[in-house]
């Protein structure tokens, strides 16, 4: 028969694993949900701009923007 402290001393670390594992999942998860919102929460303005931008690269029509440009052309709504 294994001893208490025996089976205590196999098991602990086991546990703890698991505990540590669950509250860095959650932490992850939480900071997932306030960083990359769920798909349904973008706008469809900006999904149907990025399937534009998508469908005319694959045409071979592509744009290059300097950084101002680009801050002006695409950011210009958020701020």
């Amino acid at each position: 028969m294994v001893e208490e402290g025996q089976l205590v001393e196999r098991l602990a670390p086991r546990i703890e694993e698991r505990i540590r594992y669950r509250v860095v999942r959650s932490i992850i998860d939480a900071l997932e949900e306030q960083f990359y919102p769920p798909e349904e929460m973008f706008r469809e303005e900006f999904v149907k701009s990025v399937e534009e931008a998508e469908k005319e690269i694959k045409e071979g029509k592509s744009k290059r923007y300097s950084y101002d440009e680009f801050k002006k052309e695409f950011l210009a709504e958020e701020e």
